[in-house]
């Protein structure tokens, strides 16, 4: 019988949170099949995870970065006919009642695509650090992503024909390919956020390196520009912004992070 849920995992050289991330999925209360993309790590996945039926590896010959592995492994989803593909990072740990609340909301609310979820933020150790709360009604995201990232990659719950309709993710945004393809998914659908802490989110110690950031925010910049949209005031907030970013260095331990207060005061905002 095939799993409601697909999980879609990229990994590389995670052997030390791998199977702690594994476990909290296949733990859940909800029943989910798990892709786990082997970005060609230099310890293979399949030696760090005991053998399980629910859990499919997919070992890739080279590194390909992000976008290419997870490309790989929702193609074998979308061709094992699974509903739903739940994305995961292989550092993070999710909450027993994830799935579950984002399979109740989905099925409540078919005009939604996506949904996330807010997140708490944890460090190398598993020590908590900070929350990270984003605005949750779809009218307010579709502003809102004209200026940034706003359902975090980590917490989706997507519908997997969205996938077969829109494309995968797009390789030629190296460092911002999911920025593109919920711009790419909020053209066509409503996007939303749980306000609900889901996940616990992995940060390193120095964060995203200088030369990473900058190309996060070109990439960003491109994307924007790609769905700038002239009667949108949020349009110029946003392209303004990542040039602003581009010019000033900013050093942040999670980019584009808001609490619980100002998520309301965004919801408040944008409702007049």
């Amino acid at each position: 019988m095939t799993e409601k849920v697909a999980v879609l995992m990229a990994a590389y050289n995670a052997e030390k949170t791998l199977a702690q991330a594994v476990t909290s999925l296949l733990d859940g209360s909800h029943p989910c099949k798990l892709y786990i993309v082997d970005d060609a790590s230099r310890i293979p996945v399949a030696d760090v995870l005991a053998p399980d039926p629910r859990i499919e590896v997919i070992r890739l010959p080279k590194n390909g970065g992000p976008a290419a592995a997870r490309n790989a492994g929702l193609k074998r989803i979308l061709d094992n006919g699974h509903a739903y593909v739940a994305i995961m990072d292989a550092d993070d740990v999710s909450h027993p009642e994830r799935l579950a609340k984002q399979v109740a909301y989905l099925d409540a609310n078919p005009s939604v695509a996506v949904v996330g979820s807010w997140e708490r933020v944890i460090d190398e150790e598993g020590r908590f650090v900070s929350t990270v709360a984003l605005p949750c009604a779809p009218d307010v995201l579709r502003d809102l992503l004209y200026v940034k990232m706003c359902v975090s990659h980590p917490t989706w719950l997507a519908r997997a024909d969205v996938f077969a309709r829109l494309g995968l993710y797009a390789e030629t945004y190296y460092a911002a390919e999911d920025y593109e393809l919920i711009r790419r998914i909020a053209e066509y659908h409503d996007v939303a956020n749980l306000p609900d802490y889901l996940i616990q989110y992995r940060i390193s110690p120095g964060g995203m390196s200088a030369k990473n950031r900058t190309r996060q925010l070109l990439d960003r910049l491109r994307i924007q520009w790609k769905y700038f949209k002239w009667s949108k005031r949020r349009a110029w907030v946003g392209l303004a912004r990542t040039l602003v970013l581009l010019v000033v260095p900013v050093k942040r331990s999670k980019p584009d992070t808001i609490s619980a207060g100002e998520a309301e005061k965004l919801q408040a905002m944008a409702r007049g």
